[in-house]
């Protein structure tokens, strides 16, 4: 696995864009609460996540 991609919460799970997650994995990204101030729009091009235990993180800073 690429180091660069693995999920620094659980080590396990593979960071993954917007286009890449299928669509059930996208419905639980929309339900989940986004950082104060991030749009649905700029969490879709910036942010990925991890479907294992749904960690996120933007290019600029990481949130957990």
């Amino acid at each position: 696995m690429d180091l660069k991609r693995r999920c620094p919460r659980c080590g396990e799970g593979k960071l993954l864009s917007w286009s890449e997650l299928d669509q059930e994995q996208r419905e639980v990204v929309r339900r989940l609460p986004g950082a104060v101030g991030e749009t649905p729009a700029r969490r879709e091009t910036a942010h990925r996540w991890c479907p294992r235990c749904w960690y996120e993180s933007s290019h600029d800073t990481e949130t957990v």
